[in-house]
């Protein structure tokens, strides 16, 4: 059905993703939030534009319009005003200071006159470029922006001058409407996209050291490259991994579930999953450009260049890295978030046998009990720790959990693939940190099964003690 088909939806965004072409995914994405936005909170003339929405003739139609130089990442201070029309459409009066892909339908955030403030104020509504008679909508473009990424997306200044607009939803749940079906939808995209950068970017290196020859052999077969290599698709793996297990949420309860419990996990996990794909993706991309040397920041030799230019709008997207970080944690200290991490924990252990990956078992197990000694109630309420914190902290909950959900599908593959456990052992390595910088077991395995890991072919190894 159109609301549980997100698992073949978003992968074939995956795939869009390698192609480096943020400037045509961002269409997408904001094309979706706009019509799961109408269906979940439209009336029945709003669910007119649906067709229109969703034809294939016009397939990046919709936009979301919310930021504004008073507010961005606070929509609470947004300034633009919305009058109820004696018709019961409203005329919206403001401008908008990051306008993508301003094509045929807008979806606004403005404040209906008279109404609270901060984002209590907040509601959003559908704008058309052109209003059903065939006249224009008041709306006029002050320049396009020259933007370091995505420079093929047309990114606008707009100014809306009484341009007609009509409620998507209950003007009083506006912002509810907004993060829950728009901003949250365009953060999963988000997450989807890093996850096709980040293996278009490791199969560009692998392509390039397989063919490249330096002081007497391909540059695949040293050990620094390799190790390179096998880094990239580590970070892949888990955060493709994190990102997929959500979507398979979202497809089983939908982006906005009814059970208190579950909608916070969810938003836990989107907000997540947004963080710690964009958080990497630069670096990511960079190092596969230093495997090309010289060649990698030629425009026209490979695609990594425009892929780092893209990761960095990639990061600012949909929620700055701080803002991701503060809103998990204020999250966590009005809710039982932390009490369901903590049991997502102890299930992944209770489910990892002993003499599986027991070394990064080991390790996993100890970071779990350091993490919850250390994330008490009472810190998690005192806002200044938590907002010094923030992101220590965000970032240690994401990267048990990739290791958690990595090593379950290892357990899953392990009769007949092992590349899954050798990865996740690459991510304990990575991600839990100590004094073996030199004699880590896994460093042991990447010496013998470096070649077939980054071809990216089946394996069979002893993984008991990694």
């Amino acid at each position: 059905s159109a609301a549980r088909n997100d698992l073949h939806r978003f992968a074939m965004i995956y795939y869009l993703g390698h192609n480096g072409e943020a400037s045509l995914t961002c269409g997408t994405s904001c094309t979706d939030g706009l019509v799961r936005a109408v269906r979940a909170k439209g009336d029945e003339s709003l669910k007119e534009y649906l067709p229109r929405l969703l034809s294939a003739d016009t397939p990046m139609a919709g936009a979301q319009f919310v930021t504004e130089q008073a507010g961005g990442s606070d929509v609470g201070a947004i300034e633009a005003r919305a009058v109820l029309n004696e018709d019961g459409t409203w005329s919206i009066t403001g401008e908008k200071w990051y306008c993508s892909n301003p094509d045929e339908y807008f979806l606004v955030a403005a404040k209906p006159e008279g109404g609270p403030r901060g984002t209590r104020g907040v509601a959003v509504f559908l704008i058309p470029r052109v209003l059903p008679d065939g006249r224009l909508n008041r709306i006029s473009f002050r320049r396009l922006k020259d933007k370091l990424g995505t420079r093929s997306l047309p990114t606008a200044e707009i100014d809306f001058e009484g341009a007609t607009g009509y409620a998507i939803g209950d003007t009083a749940e506006g912002f509810k409407t907004l993060m829950n079906y728009v901003i949250n939808t365009s953060r999963v995209h988000n997450a989807v996209n890093a996850c096709g950068f980040l293996h278009r970017a490791f199969l560009e290196a692998r392509n390039y050291a397989r063919q490249r020859e330096a002081f007497g052999g391909a540059l695949v077969g040293y050990p620094m490259i390799q190790e390179t290599l096998v880094s990239l698709l580590e970070q892949l793996w888990r955060k493709r991994l994190l990102t997929f297990n959500l979507v398979a949420l979202i497809d089983r309860n939908g982006l906005a579930p009814e059970d208190p419990e579950q909608a916070m996990w969810q938003r836990f996990l989107i907000n997540l999953a947004k963080y710690r794909t964009a958080f990497e993706l630069t670096n990511s991309v960079r190092e596969a450009i230093i495997v090309f040397g010289a060649n990698g920041v030629i425009e026209d030799f490979s695609v990594l260049p425009r892929l780092l230019r893209d990761a960095l709008i990639i990061e600012t997207w949909e929620g700055p890295h701080n803002t991701l970080c503060l809103q998990i944690v204020r999250d966590a200290a009005r809710s039982g978030l932390l009490d369901r991490w903590q049991n997502e924990m102890r299930l992944a252990l209770e489910r990892w046998p002993e003499d599986f990956l027991s070394y990064t078992r080991s390790r996993f197990e100890g970071a779990i009990e350091e993490t919850t000694r250390i994330l008490s109630r009472e810190k998690i309420a005192d806002e200044r720790w938590a907002s010094t914190h923030a992101r220590r902290l965000v970032d240690r909950l994401g990267g048990l959990i990739e290791i958690a959900w990595m090593s379950e599908m290892a357990l899953r593959h392990s009769g007949r693939d092992h590349t899954a456990a050798l990865l996740a052992s690459a991510a304990g390595r990575s991600l839990l940190h100590g004094s073996e910088a030199f004699d880590h077991p896994f460093l042991d395995a990447l010496a013998r099964l470096a070649q077939p890991l980054i071809d990216e072919q089946e394996i069979r190894a002893d993984v008991e003690r990694l």
